[in-house]
């Protein structure tokens, strides 16, 4: 397990947070072929896309790497260095949240729900201010596990296939969800991969954020979300910082209900700034345990 090599992604990005976004966009664009391609109506035909779309790239970075390395341990280093600094992409998202957060204090609600929908296209958002900063506190909650965290869990775990074989499935996901069917094992590989580092950062928000509130909402409420592993974060997440997620939101076409989480006091102006610090300090936590593994095994 490498701790120096996450290390050196996030400081990359703390002073290059322009990430180049073509490789995102190209990913997604050759997972919309493989359905365009690929969907004959069968699960068997959504099991060889996602074959073909994330466990053969995983599996030739894998080949990448070890070649590179016998070259140098350098350039093995270097290719998991840039592959990190393309995979991790929670800064982006903060900084999409940031900039939602600062037009709803303007009180530009347009404005807001149009930031909001740039960073997360598929989303309705809601029409009331009250209701899109939940909105936007539960993006920004989840988000830290797809672009961060999960990423590190299993480059950790797995090395760099791990990490690509994770991110290349959650965009399988996103790409194929019209479809139920093709989509269904993409669905249940990204809820197995999801499963153990959901809860994992989710007891990263009760140690670094309010222990007692975070255990509790996730023990009582978290099973009551559609999702289990958002139902997870978002439950702990709210309890953490000591503030209401979830409940009913106005789309427009009518009151949405939803389950309550977390704490009975609504979410102010600063909430989303608190959230995006929440995730940087169970960043911290994750890395400072990483830290004292790697000294206890030297």
């Amino acid at each position: 397990m490498s701790v120096f090599v996450p290390l050196a992604s996030l400081a990359w990005q703390h002073y290059r947070p322009d990430v180049p976004e073509w490789p995102a966009r190209e990913m997604a664009r050759v997972h919309r072929w493989l359905f365009e391609n690929f969907n004959a109506g069968g699960e068997q035909h959504g099991l060889l896309a996602w074959f073909l779309g994330a466990v053969l790239p995983s599996l030739l970075a894998l080949v990448l790497i070890v070649v590179l390395g016998g070259v140098a341990d350098l350039l093995a280093w270097a290719g998991e260095v840039l592959l990190l600094y393309l995979l991790f992409g929670f800064r982006r998202a903060s900084f999409h949240a940031a900039s939602t957060a600062r037009t709803l204090l303007a009180g530009d609600l347009e404005r807001a729900r149009s930031t909001l929908l740039e960073w997360q296209p598929g989303l309705i958002a809601a029409d009331r201010l009250e209701d899109l900063l939940r909105q936007t506190l539960e993006q920004t909650l989840k988000a830290a596990l797809p672009t961060l965290f999960g990423v590190l869990f299993w480059y950790w775990l797995a090395g760099v296939a791990g990490a690509l074989l994770y991110t290349l499935s959650h965009s399988c996901l996103v790409q194929w969800q019209g479809d139920t069917v093709f989509s269904r094992v993409a669905g249940r590989v990204v809820f197995w991969m999801d499963w153990l580092p959901a809860r994992a950062l989710a007891f990263s928000f009760a140690i670094v954020g309010n222990f007692q509130d975070a255990t509790e909402c996730w023990r009582g409420q978290a099973a009551a979300w559609p999702d289990d592993n958002d139902g997870v974060i978002l439950a702990a997440g709210a309890g953490a910082l000591g503030i209401q997620l979830g409940g009913s939101i106005d789309l427009g076409g009518g009151e949405v209900q939803r389950p309550e989480l977390g704490m009975d006091e609504a979410p102010g102006s600063d909430s989303i700034d608190a959230a995006v610090a929440l995730v940087w300090r169970a960043l911290l936590l994750w890395l400072s345990v990483a830290g004292l593994l790697w000294l206890g095994s030297l």
